[in-house]
């Protein structure tokens, strides 16, 4: 059986420099020659939607920059992306999280996973799409923020691969697996297909949040970050600190028992091995996790009739062409001088054309439960 070491370390502000010591002890410990070996590193943050660094939604810009400094003394040329959720611009989200300017900075290539181009996997009957970013890396680092999660319960490390899923994809994804077993069996496969390829994960916890998450709740100061090669380790230490057990978190006892890791052999600091956050207010996710834990069949066929989205041409359109180019399966098609048409039936939600169109004129249509985030 496996003894992953997962790192943790008091810090009680966002303080660059006793980060940056704090990242490079932590990739220190790494085993791995990939560190040495790859000239390529991809960042990989919590970018879930256009929130600034205070609302502690988002993984922090100065978490990241000290990522970004270790690499850069060691010559590596870095790739930073992510996907954002939902049908929000990916230019915006990079700047209001802060991440646009740390690019400018250091001259980073940013990677719309969007946009990107995709490889479909399959574990065991699932097929997932996946950004082809995440291929072109030989380092990957992901990482995540420490938050509740009204589905999961907990999301950290494993959570954020999500983000891997190309654009509006993971709308689709969770439109098909709607209740917490369904999502978290997903969440599994995809870490399942590649969880290899990730170097190292850190979750940014010194500003967290707790209560309605991930977006929803309330930031709190946890003052905390963590650190492991072992995604399912890293999120089980980090979920029992936050108050979580094991069975709290759907996700967790199905990826440990996939690496082969018994929680009880999983080494961490000495002095946070009876470590508990007192007043972490995790009860709301705890009660809507449940409520959700399993969908009939039927209630979930149901679901998907009245839980829909897809990509629009509006009125806004010029004619340019772009969509029609960009779209990776050949969804949109364009006759004379007529506005390009997007055949929903091989659309597959990837949000090329919203993200490039230069006239912002490709809309989201939603079902009225999709508007409001049921």
């Amino acid at each position: 059986m496996n003894r992953p070491v997962v790192e943790i370390r008091k810090i009680d502000s966002y303080n660059l420099p006793v980060i940056e010591e704090a990242v490079a002890d932590f990739f220190f410990r790494i085993k791995s020659q990939k560190i040495t070996r790859c000239k390529r590193v991809l960042i990989k943050p919590n970018a879930l939607g256009a929130y600034s660094p205070e609302r502690a939604v988002t993984t922090h810009p100065i978490v990241l920059e000290a990522i970004i400094r270790y690499f850069q003394d060691r010559h590596k040329e870095i790739w930073f992306g992510d996907s954002p959720g939902g049908s929000m611009g990916f230019e915006n989200v990079w700047q209001t999280c802060g991440f646009a300017a740390l690019a400018e900075k250091y001259h980073l290539k940013v990677v719309n996973f969007s946009t990107a181009g995709f490889r479909e996997l399959s574990y065991k009957g699932l097929q997932i799409k996946v950004s082809e970013a995440l291929f072109q890396c030989g380092i990957v680092i992901n990482v995540g923020k420490y938050k509740t999660h009204q589905l999961t319960a907990f999301t950290g490390a494993l959570k954020n691969l999500f983000g891997f899923v190309p654009g509006l994809v993971k709308s689709e994804y969770h439109r098909l697996y709607p209740d917490t077993n369904s999502f978290a069996k997903m969440l599994v496969s995809l870490y399942a297909l590649i969880g290899n390829r990730i170097t190292y994960s850190i979750i940014d916890g010194i500003e967290g949040m707790d209560g309605t998450g991930p977006s929803a709740g309330k930031p709190h100061h946890f003052g905390l970050l963590f650190g492991s090669p072992s995604i399912p380790a890293l999120d089980y230490t980090a979920a029992r600190i936050m108050g979580f057990q094991l069975k709290d978190v759907p996700y967790l006892s199905p990826a440990l028992t996939l690496d082969g890791i018994i929680p009880s052999r999983i080494e961490i600091p000495t002095s946070f091995r009876n470590y508990s956050i007192p007043d972490a207010d995790i009860k709301s996710v705890k009660i809507t996790q449940k409520a959700l834990k399993y969908v009939p069949n039927t209630a979930r066929k149901a679901f998907r009739k009245v839980y829909y989205f897809y990509p629009v041409v509006s009125e806004r359109c010029q004619g340019c062409g772009i969509c029609v180019k960009s779209c990776p399966v050949k969804a949109i098609s364009r006759q004379g001088k007529d506005n390009p048409v997007i055949h929903k039936e091989r659309c597959i939600k990837c949000l090329c054309c919203h993200e490039l169109c230069p006239y912002q004129a490709i809309d989201i249509k939603k079902s009225l439960l999709a508007r409001l985030g049921v």
